[in-house]
Order: structure tokens, then C-alpha cells, then sequence
């Protein structure tokens, strides 16, 4: 490509201020038509496409079948679903001129359950695979560093159909297998957690994560990545209508006593950290049933991961006050256990000679499992963490870090099948209901995780040329004045193109402080600099974006050197 029939959308970096968001804007990728909605400009797209084409490469590589599904689909399906409730204000919804209800697809299960109804005749044609590219929508509250968090955004998402359950997890472990080549090949730094279904369904699911100062996502994880948890307040697990009454829910956890309880530990020389709270929680539409929660004294409760791990409905639950938990007598509720579950934090379970809070000014002093209280049998995480925290072990220590979660993968079992009623007769005749998985990457995502691990002052550093929007930059220094320096630059133009290197020559009559400025911006990882002094001695200039390196290089030896390098 000539720069002269290229439009760059280059502007100046803000170097006090960087972030991929920035970068992506100043290196003329995205441009910002309204809050959450980005025009995809000739840089941007040609990094974009790259990436679909790996996807899409490695896709076709395990014999998935791409389709195109509609963007635009009609909202009956979504009711058989009844996901239409749990999407809420997040799907766009349209009415068309006969006043049919519509909505802008944020997923595809729906869609993609409806059109193989009918379609799959037999067990024999099972699994099938079936992936698309495609523009999805979500109408976001607060859209927030450009693509990572958009109204309109690309995936790959791809669907599989099962007649069992091993079959099922076979495509499954085939996917976590698939999805690590894609990254590795894209020369990426990830990790992979087991993550929560949420409204998408089925009990078994993994998120890919990228470390970023700027993600959406806050991990806990221990050094050797043995422990790694998702802890964002995951509001969205939650039905939409309990999360107005959340916060008033968490408001009443107010059972402390800080000054009493240092007071005390100072008099019994017991360390402040080694203190039990006590939260008793009952269930409202089960008479004298309650839940105690045991959690270390300066640990928040986690009222989400509580909701999650008991499967109670929030409407359901209430948390004792001071006032009402003293009309129980806590000690025999525990160790009689009648009507009463006992849920332990990973916190306190190697703790000795603590301290434990019932209420305000009444405690038991040197407390010991066994001895004064049952040993917590059903012991989980249901904390914030925070940095340092001791991981569940009980030995490693907790790391906090910002991630962006990269893609993400479900084992949806029969959901959809049974509301949408997709089955087959198996080999005995009998109805069976598909198992079904769901396999997403963000496509727009990736590139700005991309960036936010790989770029300096500069720009972008591309950590693989597959992804690079060119692969070669020539800059040819007054090439309108000095015809040898133009012959030069077009004869290698010409030869790199011939070999299928994706070069970009800048014929612009630009000073060169200002081509290379343009080509760092966005990444062009061998940049080839051609001026009349190093001509005369048969030499050009190479700088390699990735290192900073630069030394010169015979001229008859610059093709091979760049077709030999690896990146």
C-alpha cells in the first residue's frame, strides 16, 4: 500500500494519559460516533481482520461450520427462553413498522436453537459445531474504555449439539484446547479460571483473562496462579429485580464493635485478627430455619458469593439484627444444628484461641474448634478480598490484579433444548433433549487487551506481526528530491509485495520525524529507513518496532534478513 492512497486518522499522543483507548484513537483505529459506538477505520479494520482470520482459521482447522445468524431477531424467541427477563435494560429492543416486537442479538443461543429445529433429523448427525462472526449489541449503562465495554461490539461465538453429556464435555475440552492455540498464536499472556454461568446458563464454565491496569475485571489469585478467583461484584448473577433491595440487604451487616473488641484483645493479649464475626441469616418462607455465617472480624461479607453458593433468593433472606439475634440462644443453634446451616469463610478455619462476636459486648474469649464449637463442615469463600489476604489454603497470599476477560466458555446442558423444544429420538426410539455448549471470544475485545499489555510512549508494539496492520514500513528520506533513494524504495516495494509481505511505503512528502512517528503509532513492527548516505555504501537503515534495535543492513541482503525473521 502507498501511503499517498492511504488515510492514516493519526493524532498526536497523549503521553499523560495512555491507555489502549487513547492509543487506539490517536493511531487512527476507532473513531467514536456516540458513547458506547465506534467507526472501525482502515487501521483498526485491517488488525481487526487479521484476528478474525486466525479465529476463523483455527476453527475451520476442528471442523466447525460457519453460518451467518441475524443480527435483528424476533423477541417470541427469547420468550420460550424467558431470557428476555434476566437481559432486561441491557437488550436493545426494537418495534418495526407493523409493530412487531424485535430485539439486536447480544447472544445467540436462542437463535441458533431455533434454526436447527427440525434440522437435525438423527443421533448420527451428532455433535455438530457451528460458529459465525458477528456483530453483537448490549445497550451499556456506562460504555467505558472504548471497545472493551461497548454498545456494539464483534465475537466469535460458536454452538455445539450433543446427544449426551460426554459428548458434550469431548467438545467442551476440545474448545479450552482450541482457544489456547488461538492465543498462542496471537503471542498472548493469559490465564484461564473456572467462572460462573450467570444468565447464559447450564452449571460448568471457564473465562479467559489478560492482566491489565485498565480492566473491567479484579482477580485474586496466589504467585503460582493455584488459586485464581474472579471477585467483581457480579451484580448481573442476580435476578433484576433483587438489585435495587441489595444494598439495603448489605446495610444491616453492621455487627462490630471496633473499640470494645481492641479493648479486649489488648486485655487477653489475643491478637486483632484473630476474631470471628458472626452474621445469622434466616430464611423467611422456612419457619426456624436459619444460616450462620462464620467470617474473620475485618473481612466484608460477600453477599453475592453467598447468594451463589446457598442458591436462596434474596427475597427469601434476613439478616438478624443485634436486638433479634439475642432472643436465640446461639451456642445450643450450633451445636445442635437443628433447622441450622453453618457456613465457614476459608478465613477462620486454622484459627486457635480467637475471639468470637456475637453481638455487640458479649463474647467468647479463647475459642477453639472442637473443643467449644463444632468444626465448620461445609467451608467456602464468601469474602472480599483483598491484597494480601491468605488464599483458601490457608498458606499462599492472595494477589489482586486487573484483568480483561477475553473470552469465555459453557457447558449449557438442556436449557435451551427443553424451553425450545430441540430433540431427536436416539437409538432405542426414545425423546431425548440436546445437550448444548456455547463458546464466545471477543474479536473487537482482544485488540484492545492487546494494547494495554503491549505499548510504550510511542505507540503500539504488536507482540505478533500476524496481527500488525502491515508487517513492513519503508521510509524513503526525501525521496521526491533524490532518485535514488525513490528507485530504491519502490524496488523493495515491489519485491515484498511479490512475496506476499503486507508493505506499506510512505511516499508522502512528510518530514521523517513525522513518518516515523505515524508508523510507531500503530505498530509496524520492521521499518526499513532508505537515505542517500547510507545508499552510497550499498546500505539501508533497519529498525525493528518490537526492540527499539536499529543497525544498517547491506541492501542485497534486507529482503532475506525480513522474510528469515520469525516475528
Amino acid at each position: 500500500m502507498l501511503a499517498t492512497n492511504y488515510v492514516f486518522f493519526t493524532s498526536k499522543i497523549n503521553k499523560k494519559n495512555i491507555n489502549s483507548y487513547t492509543i487506539m484513537i490517536n493511531a487512527g483505529m476507532i473513531k467514536q460516533l456516540s458513547s458506547g459506538i465506534y467507526y472501525w477505520l482502515p487501521t483498526g479494520l485491517k488488525v481487526l481482520k487479521n484476528i478474525e482470520n486466525i479465529v476463523r482459521n483455527t476453527m475451520n482447522k476442528i471442523n466447525a461450520i460457519e453460518i451467518l445468524i441475524p443480527i435483528l431477531q424476533n423477541v417470541c424467541i427469547w420468550e420460550q427462553s424467558n431470557r428476555i427477563k434476566d437481559y432486561g435494560a441491557e437488550l436493545f429492543n426494537i418495534t418495526d413498522r407493523k409493530q412487531h416486537n424485535l430485539v439486536l442479538s447480544p447472544t445467540n443461543e436462542e437463535a441458533i436453537t431455533y434454526c436447527l429445529k427440525n434440522v437435525i433429523k438423527s443421533y448420527k448427525e451428532l455433535p455438530i459445531h457451528i460458529y459465525q462472526i458477528q456483530t453483537k449489541f448490549r445497550d451499556e449503562i456506562r460504555p467505558r474504555l472504548g471497545i472493551i465495554r461497548a454498545k456494539e461490539f464483534i465475537m466469535k461465538d460458536s454452538y455445539s449439539f450433543h446427544i449426551n453429556r460426554i459428548s458434550l464435555q469431548e467438545t467442551y475440552n476440545m474448545m479450552l484446547t482450541t482457544y489456547k492455540k488461538i492465543f498462542d498464536i496471537l503471542k498472548l499472556e493469559y490465564i484461564i479460571i473456572q467462572a460462573e454461568n450467570s444468565i447464559i446458563g447450564g452449571n460448568i464454565s471457564h473465562e479467559f483473562h489478560l492482566f491489565a491496569n485498565n480492566g473491567e475485571n479484579t482477580l485474586a489469585l496466589t504467585q503460582c496462579h493455584k488459586y485464581i478467583s474472579n471477585i467483581e461484584l457480579a451484580t448481573y448473577f442476580l435476578p433484576k429485580k433483587n438489585k435495587i433491595n441489595i444494598k439495603k440487604f448489605i446495610k444491616k451487616i453492621n455487627i462490630t464493635s471496633t473499640k470494645s473488641l481492641l479493648n479486649i484483645c489488648r486485655k487477653y493479649n489475643i491478637d486483632q485478627n484473630n476474631i470471628i464475626k458472626i452474621i445469622i441469616i434466616q430464611i423467611i418462607n422456612v419457619k426456624n430455619k436459619f444460616i450462620i455465617i462464620f467470617i474473620k472480624q475485618n473481612y466484608t461479607f460477600n453477599i453475592y458469593k453467598f447468594i451463589k453458593i446457598s442458591k436462596e433468593k434474596i427475597e427469601n433472606l434476613k439478616i438478624l439484627s443485634e436486638q433479634e439475634t439475642k432472643q436465640y440462644n446461639l451456642f445450643d443453634m450450633i451445636k445442635l444444628q437443628n433447622n441450622v446451616s453453618i457456613i465457614a469463610d476459608y478465613s477462620v478455619i486454622n484459627m486457635y484461641n480467637f475471639i468470637i462476636n456475637i453481638y455487640q459486648n458479649q463474647y467468647i474469649i479463647y475459642a477453639n474448634w472442637y473443643r467449644d464449637i463444632p468444626y465448620p463442615t461445609n467451608i467456602q469463600d464468601i469474602r472480599y478480598v483483598t491484597q494480601n489476604d491468605l488464599a483458601p489454603n490457608g498458606k499462599d497470599y492472595l494477589i489482586i490484579k486487573r484483568s480483561i476477560e477475553i473470552a469465555h466458555i459453557f457447558q449449557l446442558d438442556k436449557k435451551y433444548s427443553q424451553s425450545m423444544n430441540l430433540y431427536i429420538n436416539n437409538i432405542n426410539g426414545i425423546k431425548k433433549y440436546l445437550y448444548m455448549g456455547c463458546y464466545g471470544i471477543g474479536i473487537s475485545r482482544i485488540i484492545a487487551a492487546i494494547i494495554e499489555q503491549h505499548h510504550d510512549a510511542k505507540g503500539i508494539i504488536w507482540p505478533t506481526t500476524l496481527i500488525a496492520p502491515f508487517k513492513i514500513a519503508i521510509i524513503p528520506i526525501n525521496m521526491h528530491a533524490i532518485d535514488a533513494v525513490k528507485d530504491i524504495a519502490y524496488f523493495l516495494y515491489k519485491k515484498f509485495t511479490k512475496l506476499n509481505k503486507e508493505t506499506l511505503l510512505d511516499n508522502r512528502k512528510e518530514n521523517p520525524g513525522k513518518m516515523l512517528t505515524d508508523i510507531d503509532l500503530i505498530g509496524i513492527p520492521h521499518i526499513i529507513i532508505i537515505n542517500i548516505k547510507n545508499l552510497k555504501n550499498n546500505h539501508v537503515e533497519y529498525k525493528y518496532r518490537n526492540t527499539e534495535e536499529k543497525f544498517l543492513i547491506s541492501l542485497n541482503n534486507i529482503i532475506s534478513f525480513i522474510m528469515n525473521k520469525n516475528n
